[in-house]
C-alpha cells in the first residue's frame, strides 16, 4: 500500500470517527458545543487574552446568529428585570457596580469580567454576550482557564438573559444601544454579528 492510499484511508477513519463523535447520543449537549467551539477556534486561532486575563474568544458557529434585538438594549423595563436578575444571580462574582470585585470573587483562579470597563464592553458583540452568560466557564476556553461562572441557559429564560445583559451593559456608563454605530470597535476580538 503506497503512503498516499494510506494517509487517505486514515483520513476517512478520522472523519468517521468524528461523525460518530458529534452525533452519538451519549454525547450532552454542552460536549457538543465545547467540541464546536474547539473546532471554530482552531479555525480562527487561539483565544487572545489582554494584561487583565480578559480573554478575546471566537464565538462558535452556535451561537452565530444568536443576537439580541436593538431595542432591548434601551426597553425601560427589561433594564428594570436585567437589574434584578443582575443583582439576584451576578453580584457576588461581578459586584454591586460591576467591576469583577464582588464578595466571591477573590476566590477564583480567573477573575470575573470588570463590565465597568467601557472598552471591554464596546468590543463585546451582543452574541458574544448571550454565548458567555448562556454558556458560563463551562466551555473552552474558560473551561480550562478555571472560570466559575454558571451556564444560566438552564436556570433563566431567553428574555431574562438578554435583559441581565442590557443592564451589565449600562454598567460600563453607556445608556444607548449596543450596535456598531454607537460602539465601533464592536466585535473586537469578541465575535461579531
Amino acid at each position: 500500500m503506497g503512503i498516499e492510499r494510506f494517509l487517505w484511508m486514515t483520513l476517512g477513519m478520522v472523519g468517521i470517527t468524528a461523525g460518530f463523535w458529534i452525533t452519538d447520543p451519549t454525547v450532552s449537549d454542552a460536549d457538543r458545543v465545547t467540541r464546536r467551539f474547539l473546532a471554530d477556534a482552531q479555525k480562527l486561532g487561539d483565544p487572545q487574552t489582554n494584561d487583565d486575563s480578559h480573554m478575546h474568544a471566537p464565538i462558535p458557529e452556535s451561537y452565530a446568529n444568536a443576537n439580541i434585538p436593538t431595542r432591548v438594549w434601551t426597553e425601560p423595563k427589561m433594564l428594570v428585570r436585567g437589574r434584578e436578575v443582575f443583582e439576584s444571580k451576578c453580584v457576588r462574582c461581578h459586584g454591586e457596580q460591576g467591576d469583577g470585585n464582588g464578595s466571591d470573587a477573590g476566590k477564583f483562579a480567573l477573575k470575573p469580567a470588570d463590565l465597568t470597563d467601557a472598552r471591554t464592553v464596546a468590543a463585546m458583540a451582543g452574541n458574544y454576550w448571550f454565548w458567555r452568560v448562556s454558556e458560563g466557564g463551562k466551555v473552552e476556553p474558560f473551561k480550562s482557564r478555571g472560570s466559575k461562572m454558571p451556564a444560566w441557559k438552564d436556570e433563566l429564560s431567553v428574555v431574562d438573559r438578554w435583559a441581565v445583559i442590557a443592564y451589565a451593559h449600562t454598567l460600563s456608563g453607556h445608556q444607548g444601544p449596543h450596535t456598531a454605530s454607537e460602539h465601533p470597535g464592536i466585535g473586537g476580538g469578541h465575535g461579531g454579528h
